[in-house]
């Protein structure tokens, strides 16, 4: 795992669009990213006029874990959107 002051954009399977998405809510480094719940950075994308898409949360997930985007097995998948459920 990266150092929890790392700029967001160095983890795996965040790229340029995921980094803006960051930028514009408030989401900077590893630790801001570990603070926040799945559902917080849901609300506060919506807030800011970004549609939420249930593989951005894949990517990021996958990307905690240091492991690819495509890694993620259908349990990880039904358990990122029953958090991601209001």
């Amino acid at each position: 795992m990266l150092p929890d002051l790392s700029p967001v954009g160095e983890l795996k399977n965040i790229g340029p669009y995921m980094v803006k998405v960051f930028e514009r809510i408030g989401i900077h480094t590893v630790q801001d990213l570990l603070d926040s719940s799945y559902r917080e950075l849901k609300h506060k994308m919506i807030s800011a006029g970004i549609k939420p898409h249930v593989l951005m949360f894949y990517s990021i997930e996958m990307g905690i874990q240091e492991r690819g985007w495509i890694d993620i097995t259908p349990s990880e998948k039904l358990e990122l959107k029953k958090l991601l459920e209001d």
